[in-house]
């Protein structure tokens, strides 16, 4: 296991173990590989991302909602919110608009990092995020914001990662809303640490 309790420590164990190995393949509809990263590829990515992170006044604790498509952004960003030492808030925008903001108003959020049409709505329910001022656009045009490209594009040099506790929150999760209201979970980063523990011994992965 990594020392320390942060969970982005995982990926930095795997970029010093095997630099090279694919670390995330990208594929396409149709199963062909499109983009790939090696692990020591998305370290680096997540260093300066975090880095970025930090400059822009995110610290730990701060509780900042990711919206993001999967693809190399959204690995990428929640390792580097996890490095930052924020609590990731994620919900399935599956449930409808109003109760995504419904409960994005629960978790009182102190910023967004989504694709421009989550900013949009931001901006027009600004009244219930009062405290939602740290944020990043990925991709496309939006409101005048940081920018995920600009983000990546950071000098990591001398960033130093905050000291996380096993303890400490890493996420906020919420229920799918199937059953009854959506709830918000509070993750730690030592459960994501044993989750991954237990995943690696289930089903072997090496």
């Amino acid at each position: 296991p990594p020392t320390g309790g942060n969970v982005a420590a995982r990926l930095s164990d795997s970029a010093g173990l095997v630099p090279d190995q694919p670390a995330l393949i990208v594929c396409d509809r149709n199963g062909t590989a499109i983009e790939q990263r090696t692990f020591l590829e998305l370290e680096q990515l997540v260093d300066r991302l975090a880095a970025g992170l930090g400059r822009l006044g995110i610290a730990p604790g701060h509780r900042i909602v990711l919206m993001v498509r999967p693809g190399v952004e959204f690995l990428a960003l929640t390792f580097a919110l996890f490095r930052a030492g924020a609590v990731v808030v994620l919900i399935d925008p599956g449930m409808g608009l109003r109760k995504v903001i419904t409960c994005l108003q629960q978790a009182d959020p102190h910023g967004f990092v989504a694709v421009p049409r989550v900013h949009w709505a931001r901006c027009l329910y600004r009244r219930r995020f009062p405290h939602a001022r740290l944020n990043v656009r990925v991709g496309g045009l939006a409101p005048a914001l940081a920018s995920y490209a600009t983000l990546q594009t950071t000098d990591h040099d001398g960033f130093v990662a905050p000291d996380i506790a096993a303890d400490d929150p890493a996420a906020i999760i919420f229920t799918s809303g199937s059953t009854g209201p959506a709830k918000g979970v509070e993750y730690e980063h030592g459960m994501f640490c044993a989750q991954a523990d237990l995943l690696q011994s289930r089903f072997q992965i090496a």
